[in-house]
């Protein structure tokens, strides 16, 4: 006869299992999730270890033990004040450690560990990092009166990821005390900055680089004069063709040279609106109307996303002037400004943009600075080199120049 009550202990009995069962399972799922200790005994330490001191840390080599579970070496050493711990995999049989300052000794620890997470024998490295790349860069740094301002440059043999930062005094809180002016990052082995904005007036200056990790370098202070400096005055400029170089525009109005100096930008994402286009050159010529000594200019790109980086936006291009009219389509009487490069911030593939490119290409508009020992010039004359769509026309929303213009 079957047992109905029997049954029913039984039911719960297993009920109870599986509920166990299940409940050890997540406490050993959730408390553990790597390989059990096998044993106790730690690894060998690491021998024959070689210190190449660098800019600012060291690459250390070593022989790793003979041991069939080794994980990996740790490093520990001090740096700026904190202790500092990392970890080299066990397929390695180098560190490389980062982040010094100034040229000093450092003791570093190396101890390998286990999959038991046994610990060897740590042995001590010695290290005498060279002085860290931003006091290369100070040395290197050149200062100079710019217009508006100052022009920075400086050699960064390692590509180090730096900051360069320059201060001025200002009494924005209602007392003198420094504050910044501008901050630059890079890693260009060749680095390059303006700081703009100012009056032709004498000014100190301050200029200091840092890195990641928190090192600084003494300021570098000195007084320093802008050059005088006016956006060019736009309702002069006119249409000019000297021989042999003929207005090659478009017919419509939208797209006349005209526009290329009329304050306009456009609406983001709207096609249309007024620029300039060239139908089939990649160059164009113009008269300011007045005599300036450049010393920047600015382009904005049409705002349709899939035409910024795109089409007839130039990409490479060159700048030439000439003080008088009398030229034509022969480079003999022009005077060469400067070659002069596009950049995409994101550098996404062609037919690509992200926020900040449109930002940077449209509403900001991209900048470039003209040599300071260019002449004054009246007459311009663009001369395309590639364009982003490697087109055969060049388009522009909006060119603006600035310089002295006390000729």
């Amino acid at each position: 006869m079957f047992n109905i009550k029997l049954f029913k202990a039984m039911k719960k009995s297993l009920i109870l299992l599986v509920a166990m069962a299940v409940f050890f399972n997540s406490c050993s799922e959730n408390e553990f999730t790597g390989q059990y200790p096998t044993d106790g005994t730690p690894p060998g330490s690491i021998t024959s270890p070689a210190v190449e001191n660098t800019p600012g840390g060291a690459i250390i080599t070593y022989d790793i033990p003979d041991d069939e579970d080794l994980l990996y070496v740790q490093a520990i050493y001090e740096r700026n004040g904190k202790q500092i711990e990392q970890k080299a995999s066990a397929y390695k049989n180098s560190l490389v450690i980062e982040g010094f300052g100034k040229s000093a000794e450092h003791r570093v620890q190396l101890i390998a560990y286990d999959r038991s997470n046994n610990a060897s024998p740590s042995v001590e490295v010695t290290i005498h990092p060279l002085d860290a790349p931003i006091y290369t860069i100070m040395e290197s740094l050149q200062a100079q009166n710019d217009f508006g301002g100052i022009r920075l440059d400086w050699e960064n043999p390692t590509g180090a990821d730096v900051v360069v930062s320059v201060i001025t005094p200002s009494n924005t809180h209602g007392i003198e005390e420094f504050t910044e002016a501008e901050t630059f990052y890079s890693k260009a082995k060749m680095g390059r900055g303006n700081v703009r904005g100012y009056q032709d007036d004498e000014r100190v200056f301050g200029i200091f680089a840092r890195d990641p990790w928190g090192n600084y370098t003494d300021t570098l202070t000195e007084i320093f004069q802008p050059i005088y400096e006016v956006e060019v005055d736009k309702s002069k400029f006119r249409r000019w063709n000297p021989p042999g170089i003929p207005y090659d525009g478009y017919a419509s109005a939208n797209w006349r040279i005209e526009n290329l100096w009329d304050g306009k930008i456009g609406s983001l994402g709207v096609a249309n609106d007024q620029g300039f286009a060239n139908l089939t050159k990649l160059e164009f010529t113009f008269d300011m109307g007045q005599t300036a000594k450049l010393s920047r200019f600015k382009i904005n790109q049409r705002s349709e996303s899939h035409l910024i980086y795109n089409l007839g936006h130039p990409k490479r291009f060159q700048l030439w002037g000439s003080p008088h009219p009398n030229v034509n389509q022969d480079f003999d009487n022009w005077i060469f400004l400067g070659e002069f490069e596009s950049i995409k911030p994101s550098g996404l593939p062609l037919g690509q943009v992200s926020d900040e490119d449109i930002r940077y290409a449209w509403q900001t508009g991209e900048d470039w600075n003209v040599p300071l020992e260019a002449p004054p010039i009246r007459y311009i004359r663009f001369v395309g080199l590639e364009t982003w769509g490697n087109g055969s026309a060049v388009q522009v929303m909006e060119m603006t120049l600035w310089g002295d213009n006390k000729y």
